[in-house]
């Protein structure tokens, strides 16, 4: 029996897939049909439930009839819920909007929910009539649902509902008005008010009636501003928070109205006030925030240190400057907690990008710090050195590198990771090497070279290693590394190849961790050339992890496994190309591992990728996945893998016949005639179910072409074919027209044959390839003297083909008097001592 559960999870892997890959709406809406076809049938749940997850990212209104008809099931409404909320257009409104009458208890919450979410307004009427609804369930999902469609029916609706009902039901209806009134504060602001003011005049909890309270000063600007000050003097705490939240939601037009209340608040309210004043960006309460910042105490001080910060973005130069004069003022305070709040704000400042006045203050007011024998002072001013990038401090720092004290030098170190310009690098480069075994050093070092101009400070540091010692070479190589680049790359390998053993040592490890493709050609010239085994093993393994864990294009991945088959001389380097190819199953992975099959020593290994790709369903073309199936079972020797393979195949083609039929393909080719088509039947010939035509000892005389006797105008069109000859040439004729009383015919041909692989020519017409691979990539994806298989697409003037798997040619017409409509034809080419086979011809109307 035909497995819907495993026809949907592979269906739905190669959902994921396409969507990656921008799959065509057209190809979305036959895979959307195939889903509807699995709610419809007799499938179990989780296939239906599949279908609905899948749906909700690709169906459209011809899914809504299908899927809407489990609203009301107990374990599929949560999937069909999610799928109609997601499907655009009336159709999946009206769906839910009729459901109403008809699911009932959760299942009917759950609808109202998903009508809130789509806010359909045409369900207004009906949701009103649920508020009164004898389940609270209901009731209450009935309010969200209004407050979120947010229109004045809705208003109306929840207004009219106020004061009825139990208390659970009336909080969240309280709730939905201000979500209502939220949602109309835009389009209609009078009716918001109303809302509001109806809450507040409400039987409702305390939190229900200030969000309302909040609510009505944002919606009046202000006219709302007499309501923030009553707010603002209440003694209730949670009253005086709201008002705040509201003055913050109105901005800076509530700056005067904060001022005007914040004399007389206690410390913790002036404090939370203040933190308001700061997200308003206002240079208006700088005066209040400074005074705050440096007569103040405790919690009180310290926001107002902090929202500093805040308004740094709203102030001139002159203000700026004030500020800045004040912050360095804290920083003497010999207070950690006060020191440290205006040191970040220092920072702050330093870091957006300040006028030239501020810039040099903060130099000045820093150096005076760094300067400054006493202690905390001292060791404040190296910390903002460094974090400031203060590099004029770099020689004074340098200097106290050697201080007495280990405090000092401490900060100082790790001030350099900041201070250090491109000038000084090599000062602090020196400084590292004298101490290899100092770690704050080698942080310091390895922080200034991460923002410092990349080759500029990799050439620095090569220019070290010249005098180094092996230990402080090593050192410079891990620095290297850790910035990458091409000077960096290229000094590594140098030392990867030395007569060192410590350097390759390093050296070697570094490169197998590299973090860019571009380490890829030099570790397979090491792997090649490196005497010592165990550096060149490391190098090769170094090269396969490239592929297995670094971006690469499917062309380069498969490089990699080339080159590292072609070098492995042991079975676990093998071993690491087939995880290779097993993590990254392209097309052009498959046809690879399907060329390993021939060789006896990776056989087994290249089979049981095959197999594995298989058995977890991997999202593979079927066509391409079937021949790997049937090209294991021919070639293994090995009984288990065999009869695995067998498995697999049966279950592949059952399903790939399943699929093709679902999809509508239809056969050209019955496999014993030549009905419905017509040509040279002198030269094209049926054996053993195939086309044949030419043969491999005479010369077809002129081109010749088997043609079918109907027209086509879109349409997916799938066969293989197999090629014998030492130059070969055939192609496939689509959208094409007979040429009267000639043998030849004209339009687009899907080509085939030495040099011209997978390209689109024009055939007796333009008589050019239009499109195609690159023409040393052409012969890649084709099996010589072996059956392949040829896709293509025609949809309006959108031409694409694919040979086993992999797409050669997306091409649009652009020429408007080009037909889009002809006959099919198989070709032979003429003056060519070739044979060209053909079978499985197969066809879908589009």
């Amino acid at each position: 029996m035909f497995s819907f559960r495993f026809c949907l999870l592979c269906l739905i892997s190669v959902s994921l897939f396409h969507s990656a890959n921008l799959v065509s709406a057209a190809e979305k809406s036959e895979e959307a049909a195939r889903l509807v076809k699995v709610l419809n049938s007799d499938a179990g749940t989780y296939d239906k439930a599949m279908a609905c997850r899948r749906l909700a990212a690709i169906g459209d209104a011809s899914s809504v009839t299908a899927i809407a008809k489990y609203l009301g099931d107990e374990k599929l409404a949560t999937y069909a819920r999610s799928a109609l909320e997601n499907i655009p257009g009336p159709a999946a409104d009206k769906a839910l909007e009729e459901s109403l009458k008809s699911v009932k208890g959760d299942q009917l919450v759950g609808v109202i929910n998903s009508i809130g979410k789509r806010k359909d307004k045409n369900a207004t009427q009906e949701l009103a009539t649920l508020l009164s609804d004898k389940n609270a369930k209901v009731a209450i999902a009935a309010a969200h649902a209004l407050g979120a469609i947010g229109t004045k029916e809705a208003a109306t609706a929840l207004q009219a509902a106020l004061g009825k009902g139990d208390a659970k039901v009336q909080n969240e209806v309280g709730f939905a008005c201000l979500m209502c009134a939220r949602s109309l504060a835009e389009k209609d602001k009078p009716t918001a008010l109303t809302l509001t003011k109806a809450v507040r005049k409400s039987d409702l909890p305390k939190n229900i009636k200030l969000a309302a309270t909040q609510r009505a000063i944002v919606l009046q600007g202000k006219a709302g501003l007499g309501l923030l000050t009553d707010e603002l003097k209440s003694d209730d705490l949670s009253q005086f928070r709201s008002g705040l939240q509201a003055a913050r939601e109105l901005g800076k037009i509530a700056t005067p109205t904060l001022i005007a209340a914040y004399p007389n608040l206690s410390d913790e309210r002036k404090a939370l006030t203040i933190a308001a004043l700061s997200l308003a960006h206002d240079s208006a309460a700088l005066p209040l925030v400074r005074e705050a910042a440096t007569k103040g105490s405790g919690a009180l001080q310290l926001q107002a240190i902090n929202s500093l910060s805040e308004l740094d973005e709203s102030l001139n130069e002159s203000a700026q400057l004030q500020v800045l004069g004040d912050l360095f003022g804290l920083v003497k305070q010999n207070n950690p907690e006060i020191g440290g709040a205006a040191e970040a704000v220092i920072i702050k400042f330093s870091s957006s990008q300040p006028a030239s006045q501020v810039k040099t203050s903060i130099e000045t007011n820093t150096r005076k710090l760094v300067e400054n024998e006493a202690l905390p002072e001292q060791l404040a001013g190296l910390k903002l050195a460094g974090e400031c990038r203060i590099s004029s401090l770099t020689p004074t720092v340098l200097q106290l590198v050697s201080h007495s004290n280990p405090e000092v030098k401490q900060a100082a170190i790790a001030a350099l990771g900041g201070t250090t310009s491109s000038a000084d690098l090599s000062q602090l480069i020196g400084l590292a090497l004298k101490n290899p075994g100092d770690a704050n050093i080698g942080t310091a070092l390895k922080s200034a070279c991460a923002r410092l101009p990349l080759e500029e400070t990799a050439n620095t540091l090569a220019a070290a290693m010249k005098e180094a010692s092996i230990e402080q070479q090593q050192l410079l190589l891990n620095q290297l590394a850790a910035i990458g680049g091409e000077t960096a790359l290229k000094t590594v390998v140098e030392a990867a190849r030395s007569d060192e053993d410590a350097l390759q040592n390093t050296a070697t490890d570094l490169l197998g961790k590299w973090v860019t493709i571009d380490v890829a050609p030099p570790l397979l010239e090491l792997a090649k050339n490196l005497e010592n085994r165990k550096y060149k093993i490391r190098a090769l393994r170094g090269y396969i992890r490239v592929a297995r864990q670094l971006n690469m294009t499917p062309e380069q991945r498969l490089e990699v496994c080339r080159n590292t088959l072609a070098n492995a001389e042991r079975n676990d380097e093998k071993k690491l190309v087939f995880e290779v190819l097993r993590r990254y199953p392209t097309p052009q992975a498959v046809s690879y591992t399907i060329e390993l099959l021939g060789d006896k020593q990776l056989n087994v290994p290249a089979a049981a990728t095959v197999i594995s790709w298989a058995e977890r369903g991997t999202p593979i073309e079927e066509d391409l996945l079937l021949h790997a199936l049937q090209q294991v079972v021919a070639t293994t020797s090995n009984n288990n893998l065999k009869q695995r393979a067998a498995q697999q195949l049966d279950r592949v083609k059952a399903q790939a016949k399943q699929n093709e039929k679902d999809l509508g393909f239809q056969s050209l080719y019955d496999g014993k005639s030549f009905a419905g088509w017509h040509g040279n039947e002198e030269i094209f010939r049926i054996e053993d179910g195939e086309i044949v035509a030419g043969n491999l000892t005479e010369k077809v005389e002129r081109n010749e072409f088997l043609r079918t006797n109907k027209e086509y105008d879109d349409f997916e069109l799938k066969l293989e074919f197999k090629l014998l000859g030492d130059k070969t040439n055939a192609g496939v004729q689509i959208r094409t027209a007979e040429i009267p009383d000639h043998h030849e015919v004209s339009g687009y041909q899907a080509d085939l044959g030495t040099g011209y692989w997978g390209c689109l020519y024009d055939e007796s017409r333009r008589r050019k390839i239009l499109a195609g691979p690159d023409k040393e990539k052409r012969d890649f994806p084709v099996r010589m003297d072996d059956w392949n298989t040829y896709r293509i697409r025609c949809e309006g003037p959108r031409i694409q083909l694919w040979i086993n798997g992999i797409q050669t040619v997306d091409f649009t017409e652009e020429d408007p008097k080009i037909p889009l409509k002809g006959i099919i034809a198989l070709q032979i080419h003429g003056n060519l001592v070739n044979q060209v086979h053909y079978r499985n011809v197969r066809l879908r109307e589009l």
